[in-house]
Parts: structure tokens; sequence; C-alpha cells
């Protein structure tokens, strides 16, 4: 009944001028305005007042900004009132008072994983509102057979309000890796300290634009076997330089634990090691795939593709890794030049406590993915020894009051050969 009210009321007011058409939003206790005004289309004035410059306030718009709000990672639900006053001179100042529920956007970096003799775990926090801003903090430590790792990274896309952002980023990545020459598979412990800086443009809403400029030092230092003689030098050390450009758009909406929508996600990277001609370029790109399907459950899609340089290098960019493509796996147990990977999940929601503050979801899945060897050609994607198929299923325990707060267990288990499986554990969906 209110609906039908609500439109009545603003095509009568669309014979009248609007005078000021003001948001004014309630229960703010993290989220600065500042935040919500490089996020939506409303506009800052200089009392630190929110106004809707497009003097459109129709129930469709309300709606969709309240779906654009609840999107954010700094809330999880938004509701709205018009107040509406006539003025004696035939203006109108509306009102639109927003009741919003704030996330929790602090949460630990739990994530623990791998196969016999090949593990990790990782430690940390992450702030995704940090300041009230929308700027994301980050920090953790993992640890990758017995190698210890950091990372502290600093991102903030709307700098003073603006559609304009930065990041700052000191990462390392040490782990035991295969190196794979003719002869053999060789381990190498391998390290990489790299420092990192970007800028970013969001032309629209959910739209995104980044470049980036990362120097690093990669290190392989050769493990020993015995007595045995294994191909591959001892140790290198490489100092390379690292220029980026991405592009991000995000279409996607959030009805609690479930998701629907697209999301395109594209990179391009030129590295270049100093001294050598170990030079590559990389591009892959990111399409996500979410869908409803009926009251419980929730179909997404991943297919990732890349490609670089075909260097006939032991050190190729792309990694088979259950902590990134194919769950159960292992720890970056090949490479490649290129690759295709598509993930396949069916969530289904088997709990939501009457709070609607927790809720569980069962998920079936199936990793496929294959690789070219480097110096191979690109019909290497579609031969059997190639392709990689896991199939798996997994429990997600989901906060209902946080981002993205999800505790996820999955076991994969390759279906050619059974005695290849792992169990994953993270935090936050898979994809």
């Amino acid at each position: 009944m209110l609906r039908p009210v609500l439109f009545c009321l603003l095509f009568l007011l669309g014979t009248c001028v609007s005078a000021q058409i003001q948001h004014d939003f309630t229960n703010l206790a993290r989220t600065r305005v500042q935040y919500i005004a490089a996020r939506t289309d409303l506009e800052l004035t200089d009392q630190n007042e929110l106004q809707d410059i497009s003097k459109n306030t129709g129930t469709e718009q309300l709606d969709a900004m309240r779906q654009t709000l609840v999107n954010l990672p700094a809330f999880t639900d938004a509701r709205w009132e018009l107040d509406i006053k006539i003025n004696k001179d035939g203006t109108a100042d509306t009102l639109v008072n927003w009741t919003v529920e704030e996330s929790r956007t602090i949460f630990p970096i739990l994530s623990i994983g791998g196969v016999r003799g090949n593990t990790y775990y990782q430690v940390g926090f992450n702030d995704i509102h940090f300041r009230g801003r929308g700027q994301e903090l980050t920090a953790f430590y993992q640890n990758n057979d017995g190698e210890h790792n950091y990372l502290v990274l600093l991102r903030n896309q709307n700098y003073r309000g603006s559609r304009w952002g930065y990041s700052l980023e000191s990462r390392r990545y040490a782990a035991v890796e295969p190196v794979y020459f003719p002869e053999a598979a060789v381990d190498y412990r391998y390290s990489n300290q790299s420092f990192g800086a970007g800028v970013s443009f969001a032309p629209t809403i959910g739209q995104s634009l980044t470049f980036g400029l990362t120097t690093f030092r990669e290190k392989y230092r050769k493990i020993e076997s015995g007595n045995l003689e294994t191909p591959g030098p001892d140790f290198v050390s490489l100092q390379k330089y690292l220029v980026k450009m991405g592009y991000s758009r995000n279409r996607t909406d959030r009805f609690a634990e479930r998701l629907e929508g697209t999301h395109h996600e594209s990179n391009v990277q030129a590295v270049r090691t100093v001294g050598g001609n170990d030079n590559f370029l990389i591009a892959w790109h990111d399409f996500r795939y979410f869908q409803l399907l009926g009251n419980r459950s929730n179909l997404a899609l991943r297919l990732r593709t890349g490609l670089s340089s075909n260097n006939e290098s032991p050190f190729a960019p792309f990694v088979l890794d259950s902590q990134f493509n194919i769950r159960g796996s292992g720890n970056r147990i090949d490479r490649g030049t290129a690759q295709l990977v598509l993930n396949l999940e069916y969530r289904y929601s088997v709990w939501r406590d009457r709070r609607e503050r927790f809720a569980a979801q069962l998920v079936g899945f199936s990793d496929l993915g294959t690789w070219r060897s480097p110096g191979g050609e690109l019909a290497d994607l579609w031969e059997r020894e190639s392709v990689r198929h896991f199939l798996g299923a997994g429990v997600r325990l989901i906060s209902l009051k946080a981002h993205n707060a999800v505790l996820r267990i999955d076991y994969g288990v390759d279906v050619t050969d059974r005695r290849a499986n792992g169990v994953v554990v993270g935090f936050g969906q898979y994809f």
C-alpha cells in the first residue's frame, strides 16, 4: 500500500519545482559521508550534506540506489523513506531519510591447505573500510614449505573523494617450487621480494582503470638431492621491473550470501629482467558469472584465460596451484606460458539463523584447467596430458553482517588419478 501512495506523491511533485533533494543517513558509526558520495551519484555539499543533483527521486531510482549501497562493502542493509515539504512558492524540498546497517569490515585472514609434503598456512587481517572511507589495509604472514612470507597493502580508490586512487604494497613470497627442465624437474627454493605503487581511475560506478609499477628480485636456490646430478644452475638472482595495466567492470548484486550478475577483470603486465633476455609480456582475463536459482541455490562460474611470451624458460608465469585455480592439486606444482581454467560451483544455502546473522552453504565444484608448456604450441592446451580436472565438495560458514566473511573448506580429487587429492581451507569465497 505504501508504494502506490509514494508513486502518486512523486507524480504530483512532478508539477512542482524541486528546490532541494537532500539525502540524510542515520546509523553511520564508522562510514564517512565522503565515501557514500564517491560510490554513488550523490554530490557532497560544502556543509558535508548529500544532495541528488539529478533531481530524480522516483521509487525505481531509490531502489536502485539501495542496491548500490548494499553492494558496497560498508553496508549489509539500507532502507529509505521520503519526507516532502511543499513551499508556498510551489517548490518542494525533498528529504530522503536512509537507515543503514553497517558491515563488519575488519576480519582475520586465515588459510591453510596443501597435499602431503606440500603445505601452506596464512594468518593476518584485512580492513576493507579503513578510516571509514572504503580504503583497504591488508597485512598477513604466510608460510609455504617453511619459507616466511608477508604482504602489506594500502589501497585508496577515492583519494579525497575523487575518482582517482592509489595503492602501495610490499610483499615477499617464497616457497619450494619445481622447475621443469627438458631432462627432469628440479626443486628450488624460490623467493620474490617486491615493492610496488599504482594509480587508479573510476570512470563510472563499478568500473576501474589501474596502472602500476613494481620492482622485485627473484632468487632460485637449488635443493640438493643427494649424489644425483640434476640439470639447472645452483643459484639464480634476477632483478626485474613490472609495468601493469588493468580494467575491471563489476555488475554484481549482493543478496545476503548469494550473488547475481557479472564481473570482468583484465590485466596486462610487461616484465623486464635487468641485464638479461628473460623478458615477458603477460595478459589474462577473468570472467565471473553468478545466477540465482530459486530461493536457496546459486550458480557461480569463473573462466580465466591467460597468455604470455612463449619463452623456453623454466620460470614461466602461470602456475597450477590449489590456492588459485585447481583445488586439491597442490602448491604451485606446474608452470606454463598460457592457461585456460574453468571453475564451476553450485552453492546451496542449507541454513540461516532466525536473526539473519549467519548462514551456511554446501558446495559442489568442478575445477578444470590446462596449461601450455614453455616453448610449446597453443594446440598443447587441448592435449590430454596438459589437462587437469578435479571434482570436489565443500562447506561455507558465512557471516551475513560482514562483507564476504566466509570460512570455506573444500576437498578436491583428480578425476583420472584419485591418489591426487587435497583439502583447501580459506577465508572468503574461492571466487
